[in-house]
């Protein structure tokens, strides 16, 4: 496949908003930020039905679920311009070009304001063989986030999970909106808990294999595999630092877990809690400088913060039968994690300041969440199906998306950053 090249194409004025076909309402909260945007189908010589389902939809999706956008309803037989943003009652119109030149796809985008005119961004085009429209379509809708707002969108990002889809448990990628699903190792063994870099180029997990758990990086192309060898008799529940090469992960020597850090190269070894209970699970803070983790020492399993030297240990969960599975916000000031309330277990969001929580109430059992870089979607499990899937939804828990679908999935890391 030709690298996708960016060249030119795209137009952005003052202010934006976009909407979906799907989610045509605008929540209260949203309404002073979010703009409509109609966004009628791609003219071109390439006709709507080949590049409808690999470009038009995903750029629409991500649209809508941006923010930023809403999108407005096309009238009928309104040509583009000036008076087809009046006719569908919207501030902007995104107008789409596709063209295709040999092998390669040419999509030109111009965004035009109320007046029709387009104004104050550089235009740019974007080409790529058939197999690069679904990319196109998310730089596209990250282009046109950025431009209005200064902030990367996350259509780029990237969401790594265990399936057993191919008959066992392996390592999977996918984008942000569930499509363009791959597997990435292939050991015909047990490979689970992925969890990214902070670059986003590699992914630790943990391989089951011949009655012994052990911690592998991998490229998240598939290659460079590399064993971290640390001498103990558990390894598992590995994640990368935000800020250095060290890696957290759950060790043991004589049967009691314990949390370890390690570097990537298998040296500096250090144990950070010396506790008789189970420690397990832990998580980096965004700056590096703490650690989450799930310990048993208060009798029943509940989520601690220390220090990344394992000093100052506080408890930060006091509701909830059963808390696990930490995971922080890109910004630090909150915690999502599992939490056992009512004999099921929840997604549960707390304020690491002010210890104060909220449940993300669903159907079935949800577990192990993951934030988005951006902070606004959370990735989880859930077997509300009757098989684990992995989901996505909004903090508040709205937009509900089901994400996977053959086989069962769980495990989900969301990357730290869009490409």
């Amino acid at each position: 496949m030709k690298r996708l090249t960016i060249l030119l194409a795209l137009f952005v004025a003052a202010s934006l908003h976009a909407q979906t076909e799907i989610h045509p309402e605008i929540r209260k909260e949203q309404a002073l930020t979010i703009f409509r945007i109609a966004v009628p189908r791609p003219e071109g010589t390439v006709p709507i039905e080949q590049i409808d389902e690999p470009f038009f939809a995903p750029l629409t999706r991500d649209l809508a679920a941006s923010g930023v956008f809403a999108i407005a309803p096309i009238p009928p037989n309104v040509p583009p311009g000036a008076d087809l943003i009046k006719a569908a009652d919207a501030e902007f119109l995104l107008n789409l070009k596709v063209e295709q030149q040999g092998q390669d796809y040419v999509v030109s985008a111009i965004l035009y304001d109320a007046t029709g005119i387009s104004q104050q961004f550089r235009p740019k085009r974007y080409r790529g063989v058939a197999a690069a429209l679904p990319r196109i379509a998310h730089m596209l809708a990250g282009d046109l986030v950025h431009e209005l707002t200064g902030k990367q969108g996350i259509f780029l990002s990237q969401i790594a999970f265990a399936s057993n889809r191919s008959g066992q448990w392996e390592i999977w990628l996918m984008d942000w909106d569930g499509t363009n699903q791959r597997q990435i190792t292939r050991y015909n063994a047990m490979s689970i808990l992925p969890s990214f870099s902070a670059d986003n180029d590699r992914l630790v997990y943990t391989l089951f294999r011949g009655g012994r758990s052990e911690m592998y990086i991998i490229n998240r192309r598939g290659g460079g595999r590399i064993h971290v060898e640390t001498g103990l008799n558990l390894n598992t529940s590995a994640t990368f630092s935000p800020v250095s090469n060290d890696i957290a992960f759950v060790g043991s020597v004589a049967g009691n877990p314990d949390i370890y850090v390690i570097r990537d190269n298998s040296t500096n070894l250090r144990r950070l809690t010396t506790s008789s209970s189970i420690e397990s699970t832990p998580e980096w803070s965004p700056n590096g400088r703490q650690i989450s983790f799930t310990s048993g020492r208060s009798g029943t399993p509940q989520i601690y913060l220390m220090d990344a030297e394992g000093t100052n240990v506080q408890r930060l969960s006091f509701e909830g039968e059963w808390n696990d599975d930490a995971t922080w916000s890109p910004s630090g000031e909150e915690i999502a994690y599992t939490s056992q309330v009512n004999g099921r277990f929840q997604i549960r969001i707390a304020n690491v300041v002010t210890k104060q929580s909220r449940i993300i109430a669903g159907e079935g059992s949800n577990e192990q969440p993951t934030w988005s870089p951006d902070g606004q979607w959370i990735a989880f499990q859930s077997n509300r199906s009757g098989k684990w899937q992995v989901y996505r939804m909004r903090t508040d828990g709205t937009d509900l998306i089901q994400l996977t679908f053959e086989g069962e999935n769980k495990d989900p890391d969301w990357s730290k950053k869009s490409e």
